[in-house]
């Protein structure tokens, strides 16, 4: 009993030591993932606040903007009265939501029956004239409320090899992960602060019904983007779209272990089969596989003893494969712990079990119309001031921190915008 209360202390004190540490790697973990997402989201916003506020800020003609799809209905006008104007942006944003979710539909179609390069071309295309021609606008804007003076062939010249670097690496592999990261920004700030020329009343009824089709093409069975990740997932392929990624995740590689197994039983299986007699020490090799795994041995003559074999060491054998399967059964718990900072042996099994279910993916993925739409709603809050600014911007954080809790909790693709819009 003395032994047994000294081995229970003892345990007590390793917990007590191991106790804070386990949950001092949990929250920096976790920390370092919330910064990794929110960081670029923060700059993103800041950017798009400070381009809206030197170029629009002031301005009346805002609501004379070029006709997109976003005002394809109705264009808002200043003489228009409340009623009007309500009717005209719901309408408004019912068009722009139903051909979001005719595109999606399409790039699904084309993703399922594997038409990946069109998309891939599309997508590159796209992202080429983005950043020259809308980029080229703002950076040419900037440069003429600074009076910076330029000459048009330098320009065009320059414009030309940041747009083309930004293509390739965002469609690349090959290219710098932190390229790739910076350059999905800077699309995002350019469409944002290009849909904050949109009128404040489409804006509102916009991103209200953007949040609702969030929710439902993402959670609801047979939505467009739930059905898209699923096939993705399905594949074990990219999706084809502008995601923003907050580190590179580590690609997993075979067991060599596990291959050799694999090899080695698919050529005794072919031995078997074509009547070859199995080696004693093979065979001796295979039963404590088998005794490892947990696996019955078959009790018939023909494969219990084997040529050569006496019963004394196949019983020597089983007893030492009975051991292995011990052991390798408590293998998967180690390496999954082991990836944390804390020895899994000395750690409590509540704080094992909660620590594995409380956890972040190896790496966030957001989508760059989330990135959009926040910083859409803090640039026509900057038109007004920067309180609004700073409180839109609180909100965005506080939803999306949620957000970030719900993916931790229960582990799969979620919507982005609903929480931090509703509370923006």
């Amino acid at each position: 009993h003395k032994q047994s209360d000294q081995e229970e202390r003892a345990a007590m004190d390793v917990d007590a030591e191991n106790g804070p540490q386990l949950e001092e790697s949990v929250l920096a973990s976790l920390g370092a993932e919330v910064t990794s997402i929110v960081a670029p989201v923060s700059a993103c916003m800041a950017l798009t606040v400070c381009l809206v506020r030197t170029l629009y800020l002031g301005r009346t003609d805002l609501s004379t903007a070029p006709t997109s799809i976003a005002t394809a209905i109705y264009h808002e006008s200043a003489s228009d009265d409340t009623g009007t104007k309500v009717t005209g942006a719901l309408l408004n944003a019912l068009v722009f939501v139903a051909a979001i979710t005719i595109m999606t539909f399409i790039m699904f179609l084309l993703f399922k029956y594997n038409c990946t390069k069109c998309l891939y071309g599309y997508m590159a295309f796209s992202s080429f004239t983005l950043l020259f021609f809308m980029g080229g606008y703002f950076v040419q804007a900037i440069l003429e409320k600074l009076q910076v003076p330029f000459d048009a062939l330098s320009f065009i010249f320059l414009l030309f090899n940041s747009a083309v670097v930004g293509t390739i690496s965002m469609w690349t592999a090959w290219t710098p992960f932190v390229l790739k990261q910076a350059y999905l920004v800077l699309v995002a700030v350019v469409i944002a602060v290009l849909f904050t020329r949109i009128p404040a009343w489409t804006t509102w009824f916009l991103l209200g019904a953007l949040v609702i089709y969030d929710l439902c093409a993402v959670l609801l069975p047979g939505g467009p983007l739930k059905a898209l990740v699923e096939l993705a997932v399905e594949r074990n392929e990219a999706i084809p779209a502008l995601v923003y990624e907050s580190r590179l995740a580590p690609q997993q590689e075979p067991d060599p272990r596990q291959s050799q197994s694999l090899i080695e039983g698919g050529e005794r299986e072919q031995r078997r089969g074509q009547g070859a007699q199995v080696p004693p020490r093979e065979e001796m090799m295979r039963r404590e596989e088998e005794a490892g795994q947990g696996t019955p041995v078959p009790s018939s003559a023909s494969d219990t003893v084997s040529p050569g074999v006496s019963p004394e060491e196949e019983e020597r054998a089983g007893a030492e494969g009975t051991e292995r399967g011990e052991t390798s059964q408590s293998e998967p718990l180690l390496d999954k712990q082991s990836s944390s900072s804390a020895q899994p042996s000395q750690a409590p099994p509540g704080q094992i079990v909660e620590e594995a279910e409380f956890e972040l993916p190896d790496s966030i993925k957001l989508g760059l119309g989330d990135f959009i739409f926040y910083s859409v709603l803090v640039g026509q809050a900057s038109l007004y001031d920067m309180t609004t600014v700073y409180v839109c911007y609180l909100a965005i954080m506080a939803g999306l921190g949620a957000t970030l809790i719900l993916l931790a909790i229960y582990q799969k693709a979620l919507p982005a915008l609903p929480i931090s819009i509703t509370l923006g």
